[in-house]
């Protein structure tokens, strides 16, 4: 087993996680992390999932005390057409 105090994080290769998605039966929890085009699928027992939960909860809320609240309000993308880009359409149904 790896001993998390000499764990040395700064050291680690790491992927950008953009994404998770999961489900669950009785007597486990699924879960895949996305980066990019790639998914990395797990399973565990409900008790490590709540473990794991548990883990970055503390996680984030050591961090929201150091750099602030989160915000997770939906980010503002504007849509790739805008109603400018369709011009008229009474004459585009000529």
């Amino acid at each position: 087993m790896i001993d998390p105090k000499k764990v040395d994080f700064n050291q680690l290769p790491k992927k950008f996680c953009d994404g998770a998605l999961g489900a669950f039966g009785k007597d486990e929890v699924m879960f895949a992390i996305t980066s990019g085009s790639n998914l990395d699928p797990y399973a565990t027992t409900p008790r490590m999932a709540k473990h794991i939960a548990i883990f970055f909860n503390q996680q984030i809320e050591k961090y929201e005390k150091q750099f602030g609240v989160i915000d997770m309000s939906p980010p503002l993308i504007p849509s790739p057409i805008q109603a400018t880009d369709l011009g008229n359409s009474d004459e585009n149904n000529k």
